[in-house]
C-alpha cells in the first residue's frame, strides 16, 4: 500500500469525525495547514523534510484548531526508526490529553494508533518490496551472466574441436604428402629412367609412356587434394599468433574479433603480416607494435602499427608494401598508409567481393 493512499485514508476518517459539527475558517485553515504540510513532508527528502516535519509538529503543538489532523504527523514521525521523531511528534498528544475533550482525544488517539501501525506496516512492505527487486535483479544478472558464460564455454568448445580437426586435417595432408607423394615421385622417376633405356622398343615405350601419364596425373590429384586439405582449415589466429612469438624484435599485441576469412585473404593477411614486421623489424626503431584483425558488417579491417620511425634514406614505398598494395587491390581491399605518431599500415577488405581489383590511398604526414 502507497504513502499517498495511507494518508488519504486517514483524511476521510479525520474528515468524517467532522460532520455534525460546524465548520468554522479556523477548521478550513487547519485542513489547508496540515495536508500543505503532511504533502511537503512527503515531497522532500533530507533536512528539508525534517525542517517541515518540525514546523508541522510545533503548530499541532501550539494551535488547537490542527490537533485534529495529528495522526498524519505520527504518519510522517513512524516512516522511520529514528527515536526523537517519534518522540516529537507524540508532544502535541501529550498536551491535546489537557486541552481536548475527552472523546476528541479518544477518537484522535485511535487514528495515531492506525497511522503508526500503518506507517510500520507500509514502511516494512516496501522494504521487502525493495529487498525483492534487489534480488531479482541479483538472479536475473546471473542468469544473464551465466547465459554469456555458457555461449563462451560453447565458443570455446567449438574452437577447441576446431582447431583439433585442423591439427589433425594438416596432418593427414603431411603424411600423404610426405609418403604417397614420395613414392608417386619415386614411382615417375623410375618410369623415366626406363623411357630413357628403352628407346629401341616402341611398343614398351609406348606402355611406359602411359604409366608415366597416369602416375603424373595420380601426383597431380594428390598434390591438389593435399593443398585444398590444407588450406580449408587454415586457422588465421592461430598462425598470427605464432608469428607474433617468434618475433623477438620488439613487443607486439594481437587484437582478433573476425570469424573465419575466405582462404585467399586468409593467406593475404598473414603475408602482409609477415612482410610488416619484416620491415618493422629491418627499417625502424619501433618499440612497441600491435596487430588487429577485425570484422564489420560489410568489410573486414586489418591494422598494423608501430611507434618507430623508418630509418634514414629507407625508401618511401619499397617493394614490401608495394607487394601488400597488390595482395589487397586483388581482394577489391583498400591500403592506406600514415606516419603520423608511428607508421600504421590501414587495410579495408569488403565482403562477398569479386577479386579483381581495387583502390589504393596513401598519405605521407610527417
Amino acid at each position: 500500500m502507497s504513502f499517498f493512499l495511507n494518508k488519504l485514508i486517514l483524511i476521510l476518517f479525520i474528515l468524517s469525525s467532522l460532520i455534525g459539527d460546524s465548520v468554522t475558517t479556523s477548521t478550513i485553515t487547519a485542513f489547508l495547514t496540515a495536508v500543505i504540510f503532511t504533502s511537503l513532508t512527503s515531497y522532500f527528502e533530507g533536512y528539508k523534510r525534517l525542517v517541515f516535519f518540525i514546523l508541522f509538529c510545533t503548530l499541532l503543538f501550539f494551535w488547537q484548531p490542527l490537533f485534529i489532523f495529528l495522526p498524519l504527523a505520527i504518519y510522517d514521525g513512524f516512516s522511520d526508526k529514528i527515536l526523537w521523531k517519534q518522540i516529537l511528534c507524540l508532544l502535541p498528544l501529550l498536551r491535546g490529553l489537557t486541552v481536548q475533550t475527552a472523546s476528541s482525544f479518544f477518537f484522535c488517539f485511535t487514528l495515531c494508533i492506525l497511522a503508526a501501525v500503518l506507517s510500520v506496516r507500509t514502511n516494512k512492505y516496501h522494504a521487502l518490496l525493495k529487498e525483492y527487486h534487489q534480488v531479482r535483479d541479483d538472479t536475473t544478472e546471473a542468469a544473464l551472466l551465466l547465459k554469456k558464460q555458457n555461449r563462451e564455454l560453447i565458443k570455446n568448445q567449438d574452437y577447441e574441436i576446431e582447431l583439433a580437426t585442423l591439427k589433425e586435417r594438416n596432418r593427414i595432408a603431411r603424411e600423404i604428402h610426405d609418403n604417397v607423394g614420395h613414392l608417386l615421385t619415386r614411382s615417375i622417376l623410375q618410369v623415366s629412367a626406363l623411357l630413357f633405356t628403352q628407346k629401341e622398343n616402341p611398343l614398351l615405350l609406348e606402355s611406359l609412356q602411359t604409366i608415366k601419364e597416369t602416375l603424373s596425373d595420380a601426383m597431380n590429384n594428390v598434390r591438389q587434394s593435399v593443398h585444398n586439405l590444407h588450406d580449408d582449415f587454415t586457422d588465421l589466429k592461430q598462425s598470427l599468433e605464432v608469428l607474433i612469438q617468434n618475433f623477438s624484435f620488439c613487443p607486439v599485441s594481437l587484437t582478433f574479433h573476425c570469424n573465419p576469412l575466405p582462404t585467399q585473404m586468409n593467406y593475404a593477411v598473414l603475408a602482409i603480416a609477415k612482410e610488416a614486421l619484416t620491415n618493422i623489424a629491418r627499417h625502424s626503431n619501433a618499440t612497441e607494435a600491435s596487430v588487429s584483425v577485425l570484422e564489420h558488417p560489410s568489410f573486414y579491417q586489418i591494422i598494423i602499427w608501430d611507434n618507430g620511425t623508418p630509418k634514414e634514406h629507407s625508401e618511401p614505398k619499397g617493394l614490401g608494401l608495394t607487394s601488400m598494395e597488390e595482395r589487397i587491390l586483388a581482394l577489391n581491399g583498400i591500403f592506406t598508409i600514415t606516419r603520423t605518431k608511428g607508421f600504421r599500415i590501414f587495410i579495408s577488405i569488403p565482403k562477398n567481393q569479386t577479386l579483381t581489383g581495387g583502390k589504393q590511398h596513401e598519405r605521407n604526414s610527417y
